[in-house]
Parts: C-alpha cells; sequence; structure tokens
C-alpha cells in the first residue's frame, strides 16, 4: 500500500498498477576546508542529506475520458503545500516525511504506458515509527538508528512556578508555566503553552535542552514523553 496524508493511492486512481517503488539512498554530504597552501583539503564532518522516492506506475483503462480523470485525481491526491506522512510497503508501519516533487507526464494516446512517475522529496530522510509514550518518570527505551523525534505534553489547570524536567544529566527549568496545554519539542529546543512560546521563562544561561538519544533513559518531571523511533531505511 502507498498512502500519503492517511489516503491509499488507489482512492485517487482504482486502475493505476504500481511497476516499481525506488527509494534512494540518503545523501550523504562532506563538509571540507580548503588548505590555503598545501595540497588538498581537511575533511570537517559528514552530513546528512535529502532522499527521493519515485512511484513508476500506470492506469490501465482504455477510456481516454476516464483515464484522464483518474490521472488529474493523481495529481491532487499527491500535491502538498509541505512535507506530510507518506506511507510505503515493506516498512513495517514506518512513515516518511516528503512532499511531491515530480508529476507524471501521461501521452494521450498510449493508455498502456508504464513509465510515469511521481516523486516525492524527503527533506527530513528519516523513516519514523507510529508514536509511543510514557509517564515522566518511567523508564522507556527508545530503538531505531537515527536521532528520534522527542517531544513533552501536560496540562496546566493554574501558572506553575520552576517547573523542571532531567535525565539526570541535563535539567531543563522554567522559572513558569502558564495554564493550558503545554508542549516541549526537544529536537526544536522549544516550548509552548496552546501553540505560545514560553522561552521567556527559559534562563538566559546555564540551561541545556534534554537532547533525543536513543537507547533507555528516564525523564522527571510531570507530563507525558512522546517519542518516535527514527530509521535510516
Amino acid at each position: 500500500m502507498i498512502a500519503f496524508r492517511g489516503a491509499d493511492i488507489t482512492t485517487a486512481a482504482p486502475d493505476i498498477k504500481i511497476e516499481d517503488i525506488h527509494v534512494s539512498p540518503l545523501q550523504l554530504n562532506a563538509t571540507a576546508r580548503q588548505r590555503p597552501i598545501l595540497p588538498g583539503a581537511d575533511y570537517v564532518r559528514m552530513r546528512i542529506g535529502t532522499r527521493t522516492i519515485r512511484v513508476n506506475f500506470a492506469v490501465l483503462n482504455d477510456d481516454r475520458e476516464a483515464r484522464q480523470v483518474q490521472l488529474s485525481n493523481l495529481v491532487r491526491w499527491a500535491r502538498s503545500e509541505g512535507p506530510e506522512a507518506l506511507a510505503l510497503p515493506y516498512r513495517d508501519g514506518k512513515i516518511i516525511y516528503a512532499v511531491c516533487t515530480g508529476l507524471p507526464e501521461p501521452s494521450a494516446r498510449q493508455w498502456w504506458e508504464n513509465k510515469l512517475s511521481l516523486v516525492w522529496t524527503a527533506y527530513d530522510p528519516f523513516f519514523y515509527s507510529p508514536a509511543k509514550s510514557c509517564s515522566c518518570g518511567s523508564s522507556f527505551t527508545i530503538l531505531g538508528d537515527a536521532m528520534p523525534k522527542v517531544w513533552i505534553t501536560r496540562t496546566l489547570a493554574a501558572a506553575a512556578s520552576n517547573q523542571s524536567y532531567s535525565d539526570g544529566t541535563h535539567t531543563m527549568t522554567f522559572s513558569t508555566v502558564p495554564a493550558g496545554d503545554l508542549v516541549i519539542d526537544l529536537n526544536h529546543q522549544t516550548a509552548a503553552v496552546g501553540g505560545v512560546s514560553i522561552m521567556q521563562y527559559w534562563p538566559l544561561s546555564g540551561a541545556e535542552f534534554i537532547p533525543p538519544v536513543i537507547g533507555s533513559q528516564t525523564i522527571t518531571g510531570t507530563g507525558t514523553v512522546h517519542w518516535r523511533e527514527a530509521w535510516q531505511e
């Protein structure tokens, strides 16, 4: 099954036949600093770039009007304003966030053609498991082979002072947390209540956000820890 934003591809084109699915390998982008005098360059770091997903298909309907309707529906199904969840076969329920960057170029005559394609680009190139969660203070284990997505949620009936969260090494303390729905995003190092940032209550120095890591861990505090495991393949 190929699904984008939760909708199966066959809902847009019932007569579609998938020929193949190509998931590109991760792009490995090396950063190097050119040597001013000596030959060569000095290696600095390796960075993982984007990846693409190409779906090759045919729409096997020899009624040209009906075929064009399905192709038009397929384009509307695949397009989005930004990255959305794309589910592919044989991925154990994992999804990748991608945006369509290539549309098919059909022939008006060759209804049997199988070289049509849709292309998505994943600027975040990892596959993510469904979200999991546990209460703060409980031990949990994050699997995967890439940086997971981790966030903390809590609903406060009234404002609270000096609220802390810790993994035993890093401690996050907010001098004030207003009433409402709190979300602390560990990946982006942000905190908001009802979508409004509360980073003004974060100390200007001597504080560190808890880093999202793989393995067994415990985050103390009040609320719920959520995570999505990330996989390179």
